[in-house]
């Protein structure tokens, strides 16, 4: 699959950074911007995303495989490579598979587990049904504007900065009507997939000392005190950090402190 991407920078080290669930490339362009002095930056679109192509199948194994073949394409012998939420658990895998392709690797407030599970994650796990619900339920006949989705997303996704992340994700036909770029049916049956990716995974034949770093927000509940057991399992080499006053989406919220902490693993 031929990944849509965008290119900044153009010398230094490679570095490749993979967007979360309802995410795109164009999420990371201030950070890009802000590293593209030091590194040659790729921001890509993962399928099913942005504008990237759309397929009925959804799950790690495949976006690692398009990862794979964008290096390839690309002529990316090494890279450090970064991803957040859905991006990062594709990083990690990709890191598993192809360890000899990887740099570094960064994860951004992810863990190497399953999300799925009702009795443990159900805050997580309702959440995410809720989003691609409310998304699915918009009535685009009835849409004017972005702010006549807006208002629909409101009743059942009342928080503000949610809305504008997922506003994101609406395009114009060449009809003049609005719709999502994202295929939200497949990442709707596929949900449970995207939730786990690693509980199939065994760390003692899956493992990599590649040096990495699992950054958290402080105030997210992705990644928890004792999920460093599980991180050290698969990924012998690495440490977890933590971004003060930020939750799961920490590059939006934190950037300036995100970067920070970047460039201090990577120069290390």
């Amino acid at each position: 699959m031929q990944l849509f991407y965008r290119e900044y920078g153009g010398s230094g080290p490679k570095l490749v950074i993979l967007h979360g669930l309802y995410g795109a490339s164009d999420n990371w362009v201030s950070i890009a911007r802000q590293l593209e002095k030091d590194y040659h930056i790729f921001l890509i679109d993962q399928r099913n995303h942005g504008q990237s192509p759309h397929s009925n199948i959804h799950d790690f194994e495949s976006m690692a495989n398009d990862l794979l073949e964008f290096f390839n394409a690309h002529n990316i012998k090494q890279a450090h490579l970064a991803g957040h939420s859905m991006g990062g658990k594709t990083a990690m895998r990709f890191a598993l598979e192809y360890p000899d392709r990887i740099n570094k690797l960064i994860v951004l407030d992810i863990a190497p587990k399953s999300y799925a599970s009702f009795s443990n994650y159900a805050q997580i796990t309702n959440n995410h049904q809720l989003i691609i619900d409310s998304m699915l339920n918009v009535r685009f006949q009835e849409v004017n504007s972005r702010q006549d989705i807006s208002k629909q997303l409101k009743d059942s996704l009342p928080d503000a900065k949610l809305q504008q992340f997922l506003l994101k994700n609406v395009e114009r036909t060449k009809a003049g009507t609005y719709q999502w770029r994202l295929n939200l049916e497949v990442l709707k049956s596929t949900l449970d997939q995207i939730l786990d990716g690693f509980s199939m995974l065994d760390p003692e034949s899956n493992h990599s000392k590649i040096p990495a770093i699992f950054i958290r927000g402080e105030k997210s509940g992705y990644v928890m005190d004792e999920d460093s057991m599980i991180i050290r399992k698969f990924f012998k080499n690495s440490e977890v950090v933590d971004i003060p006053n930020a939750g799961h989406w920490l590059h939006a919220e934190q950037p300036e402190l995100l970067i920070k902490t970047l460039a201090y693993f990577l120069l290390d």
